[in-house]
């Protein structure tokens, strides 16, 4: 057998090895303190701590998510919240947050070609013709326009030092699960966030006044691309959209790869709920409006089970950041588009090499253990040729 066939094969086997004890339910990241924000996090099933006087937690097709008390920072419940996942546009309000407190609401900014022709959800800029950052920052968090985002981050100075501000910024907030790699959520290798982070994210936002607002509102004008008319834009956040009881935003999203992405917040009774969710397999507005519910009802009959920690929190010993550089990759072919079409799940893998490894990469006493695992499991290695993204585009 050749060198190159024996590293497929190896690989092929190692990759089994993971993957048969988690499909079997064999396998779950062990519980840590090094946990951010309580070791119960580090659980990828439902996690709640309820009374006698709690209702279960309702059933959600989502992934991963997060239910928490935007006051408090208290976790009411979770599923994998710190479980690393592609963000989609919910990565915009990271993008605000960066740049927001350098710019003014009343500088203008020229659009440019590079803006105007991303592609994806765009609200329609025109090269060469003037907006104000107010009008983007409309365009930015209703329609989800992935050119206004881009366009936020050339008038903050680029894109490539909005990205590093970005990464700056999720560092400062410890949201340690998030890496930036574009400035509007388009699929990109590395491009990571986690239920908890955008959590974190949100709240950090709500408490800007600035933030809040456009987050929250329904319905904005824009400049018409001819002429100096304007047309309504609207948001994609159907909690708002729909008048649901105390919704205040925030942000939604939809890649091929991350499927739909959520985050809500709303207020009743003087609380305030923030419920973050991602790999969405429902609609984002059922599946929000259920955890928020829930929690509204039975946040006094539930012992937190984690907390959103505070900015500038102490890190954990070991940084579990996926990738702590700022570097920009390219977007890939996976494009963004309405929030609420088509579901796709979002992955990452790993690679491995160390001192010791043989030829393949993969260190030795891993590959017997793999080989071993996939032979006893009665395993049969399935090798398919990787087909192209559906090139989707995102809200």
């Amino acid at each position: 057998m050749s060198g190159l066939h024996a590293g497929h094969l190896l690989r092929a086997a190692l990759a089994a090895a993971v993957m048969l004890p988690a499909a079997l339910g064999l396998l779950a990241p062990a519980a840590s303190a090094e946990t951010l924000g309580g070791e119960q996090l580090a659980h990828t099933t439902v996690t709640v701590s309820p009374t006698p006087d709690a209702a279960p937690v309702p059933k959600v097709k989502a992934a991963t998510w997060v239910l928490a008390d935007a006051s408090t920072g208290e976790i009411l419940a979770q599923k994998g919240s710190h479980v690393r996942r592609a963000p989609a546009s919910t990565l915009k309000m990271l993008t605000a947050l960066a740049v927001m407190p350098k710019t003014s609401v009343d500088t203008e900014y020229v659009a440019t070609k590079r803006a105007a022709y991303i592609y994806g959800a765009r609200v329609g800029l025109k090269p060469g013709k003037t907006y104000t950052m107010d009008q983007l920052w409309y365009a930015v968090f209703l329609p989800s326009a992935n050119d206004a985002a881009i366009a936020v981050a050339e008038a903050n100075g680029g894109v490539k030092p909005t990205i590093r501000q970005m990464n700056d910024v999720a560092f400062e907030l410890r949201a340690l699960d998030t890496v930036a790699k574009t400035t509007n959520g388009l699929d990109a290798p590395g491009q990571l966030s986690s239920a908890y982070d955008l959590a974190l994210i949100a709240r950090e936002g709500l408490a800007r006044e600035d933030f809040a607002h456009y987050a929250g509102t329904v319905k904005a004008m824009f400049p018409d691309v001819k002429g100096k008319g304007s047309h309504p834009i609207y948001t994609t956040n159907r909690l708002l959209l729909h008048g649901w009881k105390g919704a205040i935003g925030v942000k939604t999203g939809f890649t091929s790869k991350a499927g739909r992405t959520y985050v809500g917040a709303a207020t009743r009774g003087g609380r305030t709920l923030i419920v973050a969710l991602m790999g969405i397999r429902e609609s984002s507005e059922g599946a929000a409006k259920k955890l928020l519910r829930w929690g509204f009802r039975n946040a006094e009959d539930v012992t937190p089970v984690g907390v959103l920690v505070e900015k500038g929190s102490p890190l954990p010993t070991t940084d579990p950041r996926p990738d702590s550089g700022t570097g920009v990759s390219s977007p890939g072919t996976s494009q963004e588009a309405g929030a609420e079409s088509g579901t796709a799940d979002g992955g990452t893998g790993t690679t491995a090499a160390a001192a010791g490894a043989d030829p393949t990469g993969i260190p030795t006493g891993i590959i017997i253990a793999a080989l071993a695992l996939t032979a006893g499991a009665g395993a049969v290695l399935v090798l398919r040729r990787r087909t192209r993204p559906s090139g989707r585009h995102a809200a």
